[in-house]
């Protein structure tokens, strides 16, 4: 073999080095992609979950089975007071309803306040939080804390126990509730009669 063929020999085994380094980089990349991926949807259907099952509960305490319990006496229907509505900073479990249980709730707002962690087999931990208040009746709808209406608006959030970091390749740092991802939905559940 002579200097020319050694030094093409020397430039295609560079080449072939190269071009496995970048394909094995992509690899990893997509690896990473797909991860993330992957925890964004499991959160995103657990903020569904949670939002689909507090949706199916009734408005309020004073609402539910339908009936509506007036404390004032009741104008011409349909005009119904929201004012005999539970008040905004009262909006939490009820007697009998366990905090983090939401098998115990029975009515829209016993999610305000609620927090647990779930765990996915072979996937992640996600945390979850809610919080549920009273919002305008007319657009743009904004939080009320005065007095009731008759919209609720519920806001879920999740995110895992992975940091950020980890995908990123940089130095992992050990809190991950300020360094996770978190995925935030919103529902607004109105009650007419």
């Amino acid at each position: 073999m002579n200097t020319g063929q050694t030094l093409l020999t020397i430039v295609a085994l560079v080449l072939l080095g190269t071009t496995v380094l970048t394909v094995n980089q992509n690899s990893l990349n997509n690896g990473t992609i797909l991860r993330q991926t992957e925890l964004g949807i499991y959160a995103v259907s657990l903020a569904t979950s949670y939002i689909q099952r507090a949706s199916g509960l009734d408005f309020d305490s004073k609402t539910v089975g339908g009936l509506v319990y007036i404390t004032v006496p009741m104008p011409q229907p349909p005009y119904i007071p929201a004012t005999t509505l539970t008040a905004p900073g009262s909006l939490k479990c009820d007697a009998g309803e366990v905090q983090n249980n939401d098998n115990t709730f029975d009515d829209f707002d016993d999610y305000n306040t609620f927090v647990k962690d779930t765990i996915i087999t072979s996937v992640d931990k996600f945390h979850v939080s809610a919080e549920v208040y009273y919002v305008n009746q007319t657009p743009p709808y904004k939080k009320i804390t005065l007095n009731s209406t008759w919209l609720k608006q519920m806001n879920i959030y999740v995110n895992n126990s992975v940091d950020r970091k980890v995908f990123e390749n940089k130095n992992v740092i050990t809190d991950t509730q300020t360094a996770t991802d978190t995925i935030k939905m919103s529902y607004i559940m109105g009650f007419y009669k």
